[in-house]
């Protein structure tokens, strides 16, 4: 975020030569206590002054989380090069692509997230010439978060796309903060190693503590431990083995009848596996918004979700991979279309047939998304009966089993889970008790359709 600033009441716009360069808009503010705002600093970069101008002008009342945008304006790429050098504030970035050459824009992208290493501002491509950068490649091969074309920004668009942007933004540097943080405590306690053991426990409390928060941030993000849409119901469990979890589920609504749901379980454990969930539900919702401002239908392709995934995941080169499970349910024609990205066990499907409960995997081998470039996936589908069930979890369950072949344990739980219809009752038929020590973390999701009596 920009430092305390004292603002005038004008548009201020500097000549093209000017070496500062620096243009800023701001509301009268000659009734705010101290004459002081703090602000979210746009990087406007295009040869076009025209451009300049209009944006001023669409975001001028722009407000976010109580704060208003300062603009720098640079009309080329080597302009904006010092500036992005010398300001480390800067939230976002409003690009144009064809400059003092075809590409200059494109080739900022790599200065920014290879020279300067800054993976926290956001990009947004502007361009006048689609033609010269196609937005499927660009998208694809460079590292930014929106790519638009001049003539479709209006200034109910372009607000939207600057407020996505600022969202995103803050949760990245929330996300970057509380990893600068846990990993601060560590070091420090294991430099007082040395001055006794009554620092050394104190330190590890602290540092406990600081993994509690840690917990609290990512719990946050989970959906409501019950939801019911139409004559549908979900629930869902996690318990982690350490504080933080590297396993996750979601659902929510992508419409009034299509509901998004997935369980995930990232490699590893911990601080870094846990990271890589923060990353998955910013993509999910990434996705989820441009679903929203009607940009794109990928949201509801599985196959489609978990192909961009794996290509993010592999570019990003996070050395983590994610065992997936993605699937789009329509409470209207109550078709389930999914896909799977090596989530296993597979899901367990219960139809109750002539009151006769019958269970079946789903079996779908297929690869975790992050592991390999020739990856694919399909789509599935099957249509949810009256009374049916869906029932997914993580291979943490499976550890807790007692049997001793992976078969017998798959057996084990489709036995045990027939005539159980919530989480807890299955927990119980298992003699599994998620408030002991867990060797990997555990999660549970349960999608349950009710008959119109129930």
């Amino acid at each position: 975020m920009a430092p305390n600033v004292a603002a005038g009441d004008n548009v201020k716009v500097q000549s093209k030569s000017d070496p500062a360069d620096e243009l800023m808009v701001f509301a009268d503010d000659r009734n705010t206590p101290n004459n002081e705002y703090q602000y979210w600093t746009v990087l406007i970069v295009d040869d076009d002054p025209e451009i300049h101008q209009v944006t001023l002008l669409a975001l001028r009342d722009f407000y976010f989380q109580n704060h208003k945008l300062k603009f720098i304006s640079a009309y080329s790429a080597a302009e904006a090069k010092p500036i992005l050098t010398g300001n480390n504030d800067i939230a976002l970035v409003l690009l144009d692509v064809v400059m003092e050459t075809d590409d200059a824009g494109l080739t900022l992208v790599h200065y920014i997230r290879d020279t300067l290493q800054n993976h926290l501002v956001r990009i947004v491509l502007r361009t006048g010439q689609p033609g010269q950068a196609p937005e499927q490649k660009v998208v694809q091969d460079y590292d930014i978060n929106d790519y638009r074309a001049k003539t479709e920004l209006t200034v109910q668009r372009l607000t939207t796309t600057v407020l996505s942007a600022l969202r995103a933004y803050t949760a990245i540097k929330e996300l970057a903060t509380l990893n600068d943080t846990l990993e601060a405590k560590v070091q420090a306690r294991t430099a007082e190693l040395a001055v006794s053991n009554q620092q050394l426990q104190q330190s590890l409390a602290e540092l406990e503590a600081g993994e509690r928060a840690g917990k609290q941030v990512q719990f946050k993000m989970l959906p409501p431990a019950s939801f019911r849409c139409g004559e549908y119901h979900f629930s869902h469990a996690l318990y982690p083995s350490a504080y933080m979890s590297g396993d996750f589920v979601d659902y929510f609504n992508a419409d009034d009848h299509q509901v998004v749901f997935y369980i995930a379980d990232v490699s590893g454990h911990g601080v870094a596996s846990a990271f890589v969930t923060v990353y998955l539900k910013r993509f999910v919702s990434s996705y989820y918004e441009r679903y929203q401002r009607g940009n794109a239908n990928t949201l509801l392709d599985p196959a489609a979700m978990l192909s961009a995934l794996n290509t993010e995941l592999l570019r990003e080169n996070m050395t983590k991979y994610i065992a997936l499970f993605y699937a789009i349910l329509d409470t209207r024609s109550h078709q389930l279309t999914y896909a799977n990205a090596g989530a296993y066990p597979w899901p367990l499907l219960h139809n109750d047939q002539q009151q006769l409960q019958q269970a079946t995997y789903l079996e779908l081998k297929s690869t975790p998304v992050g592991m390999f470039d020739f990856a694919s996936y399909q789509n599935h589908s099957l249509v949810m009966r009256e009374a049916s069930s869906l029932l997914l979890c993580s291979d943490g369950l499976l550890d807790l089993l007692p049997q001793q072949t992976t078969e017998q344990k798959l057996q084990f739980l489709k036995d045990h889970s027939v005539n159980n219809t919530d989480i807890a009752g299955l927990l119980q038929s298992l003699k599994v008790n998620p408030d002991q020590p867990l060797p990997d973390d555990l999660t549970i999701l349960k999608l349950r359709r009710y008959t119109n009596n129930s």
